[in-house]
């Protein structure tokens, strides 16, 4: 005779996935882009969102080699409309401009401006912050874990 009481279900319900990874994963970048705006708050940068941090700091540290829209798509994992759409409002902003190339009129380059450069500075400032206070949160071997985890995620996906 078969016991309904100790039957165990197959799987989880598709509305209760308790460890989901792309789930927890999102979670905690919600909370972590909390944390980074806490930082720009107390740093005086609250109007400049992470991913112009991002697209600043690459900006700056390849400031002596062109750089163009379709390697900010590359480097980020974005669409080109996506982009498009942060590149215009980072220009309207004052932090970039974007540079005819004389040997084709289609391609702009992207350079940082002096402003935002001194935004770029600050932002800098946040992101170390946010990253000394999550390194915090685990051991130094954990930390190489997850990092060495989540890069393997990340070539695998892309």
């Amino acid at each position: 005779m078969h016991d309904e009481s100790t039957k165990q279900p197959c799987c989880n319900p598709p509305w209760e996935p308790p460890q989901v990874i792309p789930a927890q994963v999102r979670r905690v970048n919600n909370l972590i882009f909390r944390k980074i705006n806490q930082f720009h708050r107390e740093n005086n940068v609250d109007n400049v969102t992470p991913m112009h941090d991002w697209i600043m700091s690459y900006l700056y540290w390849h400031k002596n080699e062109p750089v163009y829209q379709r390697d900010i798509e590359r480097e980020f994992s974005i669409t080109r409309s996506t982009v498009t759409n942060i590149l215009q409002l980072m220009e309207r902003k004052g932090y970039i401009e974007r540079q005819s190339v004389p040997q084709d009129a289609r391609l702009k380059r992207l350079i940082l401006t002096e402003e935002g450069g001194r935004v770029h500075e600050k932002t800098m400032l946040s992101l170390h912050q946010t990253d000394e206070f999550v390194a915090g949160l685990l051991t130094e071997e954990e930390n190489a874990e997850l990092l060495r985890l989540l890069n393997k995620l990340r070539k695998g996906l892309e």
